[in-house]
């Protein structure tokens, strides 16, 4: 087994550990005989127990980053791209909870350290909006300038949006009223002439 599926394994192990039994009661004694490493070979990969449970969040959320490539790959027009790409990011968000109840809960009581894990998965997804947006501005849908900063704004508007999205009442409301929210990062708050052409 190569150096890659060995972390691969632990991170699994750790994974399913943590939705188990909570983050409290794991230890990196436990991931080692859970995975059938030494313990060594587990300290080799990760230093402690904190920055393994790091790369479960960022294990979780890297399922996201690959369906939301997926989204890219699609033969959409930019604003239906768009609408999916936001779908799709909370779609994985709520899947990911659901499956691992340790990471719902650090959701909410220690978000910070989400939003640390998952830097890298921002500067991904950025990079996936700034293209969404090129191509709305090539096919004459978008009207903007800064496309690198129009979708750094978008992401931080999802991202502000995740915690209440995973609360059952603000949550299940979102669900229903996606098409709403999503039209709201689309058309703003404005009305256009062409919807009320007596203005």
């Amino acid at each position: 087994m190569g150096k890659s599926d060995t972390r691969q394994q632990i991170i699994e192990t750790a994974l399913n550990l943590f939705s188990k039994n909570g983050r409290k009661n794991v230890n990196m004694d436990c991931v080692a005989e859970a995975c059938g490493k030494c313990r060594r070979t587990v300290y080799n990969h990760f230093p402690n127990i904190d920055m393994l449970y790091l790369a479960t969040i960022e294990y979780e959320l890297d399922k996201m980053v690959g369906k939301l490539k997926n989204v890219l790959d699609e033969k959409l027009s930019a604003d239906e791209m768009l609408r999916k790409f936001i779908h799709v990011h909370f779609d994985s968000i709520r899947c990911a909870t659901e499956r691992n109840k340790t990471l719902r809960t650090t959701f909410y009581e220690s978000y910070e350290e989400i939003d640390r894990a998952r830097r890298p998965i921002d500067v991904q997804e950025i990079r996936m909006l700034k293209n969404i947006i090129d191509k709305g501005r090539t096919q004459g849908i978008f009207a903007l300038k800064e496309s690198q900063w129009t979708a750094m704004l978008i992401l931080y508007a999802i991202k502000g949006v995740e915690l209440p999205f995973l609360q059952h009442n603000i949550g299940s409301w979102l669900e229903k009223n996606s098409q709403y929210v999503i039209d709201l990062v689309l058309k703003g708050l404005k009305k256009n002439e062409k919807d009320n052409p007596s203005l």
